[in-house]
């Protein structure tokens, strides 16, 4: 053995840098064998996973079929909020009104921020307020009840389309009152409670 300090401290270099770059040769061989298992499709990436949403989001925006013999209920009952979805001013503030005449709570009144509704008038409502939201459907011609499957709340959301006229005259809705059974449209669908 050679007793120069200089030797030995070149070889102790050499051996720390053999180590430290073997060591990244080896992490380096072992990164690529993996990327290509998951290219060879061998390994599952972790990143390309599925997209998931709620169980629930299934039964969105379907229209409900009640449950047979469901009757109609009192307005004094039913909270809403009317969103205006057409071009005019004023449509979601003078429906409030008209609703509020005939008893019903009316807690927002503002423009929809959504997509335009396929209908004149589109209520979204929970499975909890079905018989709710078929009764305000009678006050409007041509109201299509869609379900909400986001929210369990028994607050009604009507949304008034570009095609919207009016609520039904006065003396049709006179004879609505509460009791009175309800029934589905036929294209309805039975949905889980």
């Amino acid at each position: 053995m050679n007793d120069n300090p200089r030797i030995s401290y070149q070889r102790r270099l050499q051996q720390r840098q053999t180590v430290i770059f073997g060591s990244i040769a080896i992490v380096l061989a072992l990164l690529m064998l993996v990327s290509m298992l998951w290219f060879s499709g061998v390994l599952p990436s972790p990143f390309s996973r599925e997209f998931s949403s709620r169980p629930d989001d299934a039964q969105s925006n379907v229209v409900p079929c009640l449950p047979e013999g469901t009757p109609s209920v009192e307005y004094s009952t039913i909270t809403v909020n009317v969103y205006n979805a057409s071009n005019r001013t004023g449509l979601a503030s003078s429906i409030s009104g008209q609703l509020i005449e005939q008893g019903i709570t009316v807690s927002e009144q503002e423009n929809w921020g959504g997509a335009e509704p396929g209908s004149p008038v589109v209520i979204y409502s929970s499975q909890n307020a079905l018989g709710q939201a078929y009764t305000v459907a009678r006050l409007f011609p041509s109201a299509v009840v869609l379900l909400d499957g986001t929210t369990e709340t028994e607050v009604l959301d009507i949304v008034l389309g570009q095609s919207f006229g009016e609520m039904k005259p006065q003396e049709e809705l006179a004879q609505l009152g509460p009791g009175q059974e309800l029934t589905s449209p036929e294209d309805c669908v039975v949905v889980d409670r």
